[in-house]
């Protein structure tokens, strides 16, 4: 009996656990608060935020007064806030590429379990084939040897009986084992995919919500100091 499967299901299982990288995201929502990024340049981060912890719900956002944004209270420029959500892009599309890597071994180990509980169903009818034939053997009175042949041949089928209905328990607990795998994998892999593709539209939005603010900037014009972390860096 092999702990393969329960090894699968027991990574499966801490893959589930995507509170970190739901964290990571929460903290970039926190110092773009502070930053006072506009509510809209962040619409696809608190999705992904949503994404990485379902029960949690969206996560509130606001990006407070003017009278709120001290220097230090947020990112500096908008080049410390993209590379803080490819920051997070790179540990999402890592943890999908680690469950997508696990729900293949799933297949394969499932795929073998079904080959084992074939080929035992297909030995436990040959084992009951023998021990038919064994207990049809007809013996003799006095005896030859042909008793403890008989009882032999039993045994032996008897035996062969067992081993066939354990790897029959075996394999159908395993494939088990491997179908509540999977279903712990397919819903990761959709809640990773969809924060992924939520942060890799960061940008986009960014670009969109400031366009008229990077064009101002790039003509050489100069945001008011609090909360205007956007004059910071050349925009991404």
């Amino acid at each position: 009996m092999s702990g393969y499967e329960e090894q699968l299901h027991a990574r499966a299982e801490m893959l589930e656990e995507t509170g970190e990288l739901a964290a990571a995201v929460t903290v970039i929502l926190a110092f773009a608060s502070g930053a006072g990024v506009d509510p809209r340049a962040v619409v696809s981060l608190r999705a992904a935020a949503r994404a990485l912890d379902p029960a949690g719900g969206a996560p509130g956002y606001e990006a407070g007064s003017l009278a709120d944004r001290h220097p230090g209270s947020g990112y500096g420029s908008d080049g410390e806030f993209l590379e803080a959500v490819s920051d997070a892009e790179d540990q999402a599309r890592d943890w999908l590429r680690d469950a997508d890597q696990l729900a293949e071994q799933v297949v394969a180990a499932l795929d073998k379990a079904h080959d084992d509980l074939e080929r035992a169903r297909r030995d436990l009818q040959a084992a009951r084939a023998d021990l038919a034939a064994a207990y049809a053997m007809p013996t003799k009175n006095p005896c030859e040897g042909c008793h403890p042949a008989k009882a032999a041949a039993i045994a032996a089928a008897e035996a062969a009986v067992a081993d066939a209905e354990e790897r029959i328990t075996d394999a159908t607990r395993r494939i088990g084992l491997c179908q509540d795998t999977a279903e712990i994998l397919d819903p990761l892999a959709r809640r990773l995919g969809a924060a992924l593709q939520a942060l890799r539209q960061v940008p986009h939005d960014l670009g969109e919500v400031y366009e008229l603010v990077y064009e101002f900037i790039r003509r050489g014009g100069k945001m008011p100091r609090f909360g205007r972390w956007i004059e910071g860096a050349t925009p991404v």
